[in-house]
């Protein structure tokens, strides 16, 4: 049996979670002999990709001519600078942040109908329980899914790798590697294949360049305008206002060391005269004593909140610095302004006023979760490629097909998501009751694969079940009014008749 590009031969189905290991094996012993006749017969090292230490150097003119390797129509050199800039840069840093916070809100692993429950809680376990050993450094699944964000926004697009272990039983590690180390070659019918710079030497004919697993490797890009799978790195439009920050904020701290927050105060003393039988270099080197001390003086004073002179002898004049840097707010405001623009954010989360009102920043929210929502695709199609490659090396058997879904963002966008979906059964099973639409397309417009069971609409208007349909709402109101005459009815005194009353 051929999976992953592997052979894998197999004895017998497997139908425990995980295969045992093969025994007393030392390390002495080739990794060939190891599992020829064993597990499995496959080449040595699962791994098609190499680790991101080291430095890549690419000759891009050799490769277009020889691998014909297409080239990236933007400077991708820049991914390792924005790599860098949201560990020493406040607001990129803040935004990528923000960024997984929101993106990553845990996710639910769902499997087609036609997966036995018992099978699917067996499954959803195994996963839980193997994905922890996946990435080192981090907290369970949802640690290596904040990595993949980061990269996402930092480079533009998601490059793994799942690689299997050497005994193809299941997954041992996702790898993740740069972006910019990725070239995508161009196939004779038109396919891409993806490609790695190399750190050993692969001969002329390859140029340094490996060809990676497609079984294995992904790439998914976030967003581009042509049919190369690169993936446009999005903060890479912040670059050029993140450089006149850096010009801006170089200027104002030597402004702030030259002359203090506040201004600087300018003392004048009287000179005094050069004596009679006094030496020139002594004069002089007396005039400098004098002024360092003044300034002693005058730096123990400002601590005290006390200055004295003689008047005279003294002047002092306060120079103030605020007043001819009133502008340098709005400077700074429009540049943060561009920042936001070209991180793909509100100027709101870097602190710049952009509109308080309730409606502005709701919709900015909005915006928001909706531009996330694409960062969860790419997300969900990367753990449904891992999860399944799992299930299927540790000898899974299931049919159907496995499904990522993220949870809502806030309790409000969940509310707001249950609210669409009752007003759409509502609508739904109105068009089922009127014969309109079948069951098999009221379950597929309800998300599911096929109808758990059919029942016959008139059956179904019969059925008086308040708040599950239109007719079901006619019935609750039916019933409120009925409860509400009765409790009049109860609550109205009765007479009397006078006939009864045995009192004399």
């Amino acid at each position: 049996m051929r999976i992953l590009g592997f052979e894998i031969n197999r004895a017998k189905p497997q139908n425990k979670v995980l295969r045992e290991k093969p025994k007393e094996i030392k390390d002495t012993e080739s990794k060939d002999a190891i599992r020829t006749g064993k597990v499995i017969t496959a080449p040595p090292g699962n791994r098609s990709t190499e680790p991101n230490a080291g430095s890549y150097d690419f000759n891009v003119t050799n490769l277009v001519n020889k691998l014909n390797v297409v080239k990236p129509d933007f400077q991708i050199d820049a991914i390792p600078l924005i790599r860098k800039l949201y560990k020493i840069n406040e607001d990129v840093g803040s935004v990528l942040y923000d960024c997984i916070q929101l993106t990553n809100t845990g996710h639910h692993i769902k499997f087609s109908q036609d997966v036995n429950p018992k099978q699917a809680d067996k499954m959803r376990e195994h996963l839980k329980t193997v994905s922890k050993r996946w990435h080192h450094g981090t907290a369970d699944i949802d640690g290596l899914v904040n990595k993949w964000i980061a990269q996402i926004y930092v480079s533009g697009a998601l490059s793994v790798e799942w690689i299997p272990n050497i005994y193809l039983t299941g997954i041992a590690q996702n790898a993740l590697i740069n972006p910019e180390t990725i070239r995508f070659g161009l196939n004779p019918d038109g396919s891409y294949k993806s490609l790695q710079k190399s750190k050993k030497i692969l001969g002329a004919k390859d140029q340094g360049m490996k060809v990676l697993n497609p079984n294995t490797y992904q790439y998914i890009s976030l967003f581009s305008d042509d049919d190369t799978p690169y993936g446009v790195p999005p903060f890479l439009t912040a670059l050029k206002a993140l450089e006149t920050q850096g010009d801006m904020k170089t200027n104002i701290n030597y402004i702030l060391k030259q002359l203090g927050l506040l201004g600087y105060l300018e003392v004048t003393l009287e000179k005094p005269d050069q004596q009679a039988n006094e030496a020139e270099s002594t004069y002089i080197t007396r005039l400098d004593r004098l002024l360092s001390e003044s300034k002693t003086n005058m730096l123990k004073g400002f601590k005290d909140g006390i200055v004295v002179g003689f008047q005279g002898d003294h002047s002092f004049e306060f120079h103030s610095t605020t007043k001819n840097l009133t502008g340098v707010g709005d400077i700074f405001n429009m540049n943060e302004r561009q920042i936001a623009n070209g991180l793909k954010t509100s100027p709101s989360y870097l602190g710049v006023s952009g509109g308080s009102t309730e409606t502005f920043m709701s919709i900015v929210f909005t915006k928001t979760l909706s531009q996330l929502r694409n960062t969860q695709q790419i997300l969900s199609a990367c753990l449904e490629k891992g999860y399944e490659m799992e299930l299927l090396l540790a000898g899974f058997d299931y049919p159907g097909k496995l499904v990522v879904e993220f949870n809502t963002s806030t309790i409000t966008d969940e509310v707001k998501i249950q609210q669409g979906r009752q007003y759409k059964q509502l609508t739904l099973g109105k068009l089922y009751r009127d014969y309109i639409i079948s069951a098999e397309t009221y379950a597929e417009e309800m998300g599911y694969q096929k109808p758990h069971k059919v029942v016959d609409p008139k059956e179904l208007a019969q059925i008086e079940s308040p708040g599950s349909g239109i007719d079901g709402e006619d019935a609750d109101k039916d019933t409120k009014n009925k409860s509400a005459r009765k409790k009049r009815e109860t609550d109205k005194v009765q007479p009397k008749r006078k006939d009864t009353n045995t009192k004399p």
